[in-house]
């Protein structure tokens, strides 16, 4: 759960600041084209653009760090593109297969990483396939969600191959499946918003 806790945590910290230049940009958008403001439409585009923020922060943002040295009270930035820990894996199911039957000694701990690796990749994105048919009529239908799903996926695999980050296509089986379990929601609870959707 601590390793759940920490994600998140990084995450809101994203969201936190981009908040602001999301309103101000979103503001500045709206009065210059004349649009008119749906309120309930305008908080769940929020939300999503902050959620795709948060999530951009976890999968294609690289890993940095920043501060001041203590020594010489100089400002540092560093960002690593680089991973030795970093793998790459084509087999589906491969990964998939090793949470289930590990022959590592120290089971429950593994175990307990492994459903959080499984449940954090699927539910991680679903919210990608209840907000989006929400927000664009277009795009309300199983095989364009199927297909939006995959593709995100499959460009955050590709990325990571570049910023020192694992690639995995079991990351993409199990990320378009979460895709695919939002819609499900969205499916079931779609009624009260199918007047506030983008054409």
């Amino acid at each position: 759960m601590s390793l759940i806790k920490m994600y998140i945590i990084k995450m809101l910290g994203y969201m936190i600041v981009a908040l602001p230049f999301y309103i101000i940009g979103r503001v500045i958008f709206l009065k210059k084209k004349k649009k008119r403001v749906e309120p309930t439409r305008e908080l769940i585009l929020a939300l999503f653009v902050l959620y795709i923020i948060g999530l951009s922060s976890q999968t294609i943002i690289p890993m940095w760090n920043a501060g001041i040295l203590g020594e010489t009270g100089e400002f540092y930035f560093d960002v690593y593109l680089f991973n030795d820990a970093a793998h790459v894996n084509l087999l589906p199911f491969s990964t998939i297969s090793q949470y289930f039957f590990t022959t590592n000694a120290n089971v429950d701990n593994w175990g307990g990483l492994s459903l959080i690796n499984i449940v954090g990749n699927i539910f991680v994105f679903s919210p990608i396939g209840i907000f989006v048919p929400i927000l664009w009529r277009r795009l309300q239908t199983f095989p364009k969600i199927l297909l939006l799903g995959l593709s995100v996926t499959c460009f955050i695999e590709l990325v990571q191959l570049f910023i020192g980050r694992s690639t995995d296509i079991d990351d993409v089986i199990l990320n378009t499946m979460g895709v695919v379990i939002g819609y499900g929601i969205y499916v079931l609870l779609k009624f009260p918003y199918q007047k506030i959707a983008f054409r």
